[in-house]
């Protein structure tokens, strides 16, 4: 389902907020109370949107409700090192040299990692 400007808005707000909130973000049901925190974070009210709440294929249970779209967002984000696209702009590694006096190339060259928690 593509999403419209408004509802991406709240997925990504709940990709934002849920570390800080404590919330899982691998998984694809997220409760009322969940959302009501998030709603919080972000808009300062509790309320859950009616995209979310009105959407009856949503419902997973009673008051847990089916948002696969966050999910499927984290996933896309979730590029471990070296896996990216081409031309994705995402450095992996990065050579740093120390130009201090006289030393072996390998006591010159330092690789650093990065890596997207």
């Amino acid at each position: 389902m593509e999403l419209s400007n408004q509802q991406q808005k709240y997925v990504s707000a709940v990709i934002a907020h849920a570390p800080a909130l404590g919330i899982n973000l691998n998984k694809d049901t997220f409760s009322r109370a969940e959302l009501r925190q998030v709603s919080m974070a972000f808009k300062g009210k509790k309320w859950i949107p009616n995209w979310i709440t009105h959407d009856v294929s949503r419902r997973a249970d009673r008051g847990l409700f089916t948002i696969t779209e966050i999910r499927e967002q984290v996933d896309a984000l979730a590029v471990s090192p070296g896996h990216g696209t081409e031309g994705d702009d995402l450095m992996d590694t990065i050579e740093v040299s120390d130009d201090m006096g006289e030393h072996t190339v390998s006591d010159d060259m330092v690789e650093v990692q990065t890596h997207i928690a």
